[in-house]
């Protein structure tokens, strides 16, 4: 059923609740900072590399984990807009163009990427099929309401965004209908043989923060599926992967890193994870400014191109 829309979304008041937290904010940031650039990254990071190839060894995967935030990558966004959809194109007219989101869970990076390419690429035709393992995250995408607290646990959303993605109605906020008619959503597991066979290859694949979830033997089949599901020239997203399987299998699929942005990309999905990362099986290691092929070891964007 269709949900009546209330008014504006009304970002004076919104922003209002959220600026209460400010100064709390900022004191966190400035402890998580010190905690984290200083001593984490800087002086203990040796320590840390070995601790964390012992906890990826030793760690059980949590496959029923469930994290989504919108607007969670800007500079990616900013890199599907001015790399990824151009080499696509090729310079020609557009087409319509096929993306394909896995692992969606309650939909918030599919309607971020159907806003954003709807302002940045006005006039191009897009779908997005937006696909999760559980049925209760695929039917909250399919409902496209939000609580304040959801569309705001990105504190640095921008107001742009909010204006052209969201209605208010009574507390929560409501995809606008432009913007949900790009999305469908539906049910898949990446560990489906068959995987292949239930969606057309696409333009652009999203797989992300989903691979350190499983177990490796199991992260290695559903790369090997999520690959079956690119066009021959086409992009991959991929944050959120063993470091050393991401170089391995990305260079034997025969996938070329861009380089746009990385570190910047890089450095701002670790703020997802805890300092002391290493602890954690979905740990992000901090990037390095020497290390050799470190342009494969850390993109989160990946290029085929088989003329």
């Amino acid at each position: 059923m269709d949900l009546a829309i209330e008014g504006p979304i009304g970002l004076a008041e919104t922003r209002s609740q959220v600026a209460l937290e400010a100064p709390k904010r900022w004191f966190r940031s400035l402890r998580r900072f010190c905690g984290r650039q200083i001593l984490c990254d800087l002086l203990l990071s040796p320590y840390g590399h070995l601790a964390h190839r012992r906890v990826l060894r030793a760690s059980r995967r949590n496959q029923a984990h469930i994290y989504t935030r919108f607007y969670r990558s800007p500079c990616q966004i900013e890199a599907l807009l001015s790399h990824v959809i151009p080499f696509i194109d090729q310079g020609k007219v557009p087409r319509k163009l096929s993306i394909n989101i896995l692992a969606c869970s309650t939909g918030a990076e599919a309607y971020t990427v159907a806003s954003e390419v709807m302002a940045g690429c006005p006039g191009l035709e897009f779908s997005i099929c937006a696909s999760d393992l559980h049925e209760e995250t695929v039917a909250r995408g399919q409902a496209a309401r939000y609580t304040l607290a959801e569309v705001f646990q990105n504190a640095d959303i921008p107001d742009r965004f909010l204006e052209r993605t969201f209605e208010r109605m009574g507390e929560d906020f409501v995809i606008k209908p432009e913007v949900r008619a790009k999305v469908s959503f539906t049910r898949a597991d990446l560990l489906d043989p068959f995987l292949a066979t239930r969606f057309e290859p696409a333009d652009i694949v999203f797989a992300q923060n989903v691979f350190f979830h499983l177990p490796p033997d199991d992260a290695i089949t559903a790369f090997d599926n999520v690959v079956k599901l690119l066009k021959s020239r086409s992009a991959l997203f991929i944050d959120g992967m063993e470091l050393d399987m991401k170089e391995r299998l990305t260079a034997q699929a025969d996938l070329a890193p861009l380089g746009y942005k990385c570190r910047q990309i890089h450095t701002h999905a670790r703020k997802e994870v805890p300092a002391q990362w290493w602890r954690y099986y979905y740990g992000v290691e901090p990037y390095p400014v020497f290390r050799l092929g470190r342009g494969r070891r850390y993109s989160t964007i990946f290029l085929r191109n088989e003329a």
